[in-house]
């Protein structure tokens, strides 16, 4: 065979090609054939070695498909390596130049394939269980899933619960504030009746009021008791919104006299932050001539101090309107 014209190594791409660490000795070895093979390819007409391309084109492969024969990444299927076997015989001059019968080639390309074939076992079974492990997951996957769609409908049922809840509180408390009102009308109209009775009987038989009694009348008593005793059962049960909203509407609807007599039974009871809290309001809500009048019946029942503080609500309330 001749030598190759040119600077560069003939053959140089059969040379050049490692073997990785993990390539089997089988595999080794028959890579190292086919790399020897292909330097017994005959040169090209101009005189030069053949590429790596050009062997792949009489080869019917692809030029990456050759160097990764060499380099032993791939096994070639036996016809290539017979192909190649004969290709090599016949540039090199026969079946002696070729260093190698078909038959040890053959058997080369055996053990690298058995070699393969128990990689292969290997891989099949890392398969296997990452398939398995793959199962496992969605399984889990599927459990955890369940279980949050089951915390989401919960949560679902506790927040229509805790709205209804809501709505249910709110209804009760409408319910219970009108039902104070309506205590507070009636026991204000029963006063009112009371009063007008002990007027018309006043009428028919007048008796001449002692000097100096301070004491409430009957009916206006009557009327401040009912009111007092619900403001204090509400305060017992912790219900302060109850309350003033009992104090409100007491202050809105009792007359002067009414509301007088309210402020010292409170007093009697012991009642004093709702008898302050009822000044307060009284002065703040209602005109100048009811507040006066009230006013002037705390006098008339020795409540001096009430009667000063009732002014003081009434008067701060105006000077800071605007």
């Amino acid at each position: 065979m001749s030598r190759a014209k040119g600077s560069q190594t003939p053959y140089g791409w059969t040379t050049k090609k490692e073997f990785g660490s993990d390539v089997p000795p089988g595999k080794r070895a028959l890579a190292t054939e086919l790399q020897r093979l292909c330097r017994l390819l005959a040169l090209n007409a101009d005189g030069n070695a053949p590429t790596q391309k050009q062997a792949a084109d009489r080869l019917h492969v692809s030029d990456t498909s050759l160097s990764r024969y060499l380099s032993a990444e791939y096994l070639p299927d036996i016809g290539i390596v017979r192909d190649l076997h004969a290709i090599a015989r016949t540039d090199a001059g026969g079946m002696e130049e070729a260093g190698i019968t078909l038959t040890d080639l053959e058997r080369l390309h055996s053990e690298a394939a058995a070699e393969q074939c128990g990689s292969c076992v290997k891989l099949r079974e890392e398969v296997s269980a990452l398939q398995q492990q793959a199962v496992e997951s969605a399984v889990e996957l599927s459990t955890v899933q369940a279980e949050l769609g089951a915390v989401q409908k919960e949560g679902v049922i506790l927040r229509e619960g805790t709205a209804a809840l809501k709505r249910e509180v709110r209804e009760l408390k409408a319910r219970e504030v009108r039902t104070l009102k309506t205590s507070a009308r009636r026991a204000i109209r029963a006063g009112q009746r009371s009063r007008l009775t002990a007027r018309a009987d006043a009428a028919l038989l007048p008796v001449p009021p002692r000097k100096g009694d301070r004491q409430q009348s009957n009916p206006e008593k009557r009327a401040a008791l009912t009111v007092a005793r619900q403001a204090e059962a509400l305060q017992n049960g912790g219900r302060q919104d109850g309350v003033l909203a009992l104090l409100r509407h007491s202050a809105e609807v009792l007359s002067p006299a009414e509301a007088a007599a309210l402020v010292c039974v409170l007093r009697e009871g012991q009642l004093d932050e709702l008898a302050g809290t009822l000044i307060h309001i009284y002065g703040r809500d209602n005109p100048d001539p009811h507040v006066m009048r009230a006013a002037a019946q705390l006098h008339q029942h020795g409540a001096p101090d009430d009667a000063a503080a009732l002014l003081q609500a009434a008067l701060s309330t105006r000077q800071g309107a605007p």
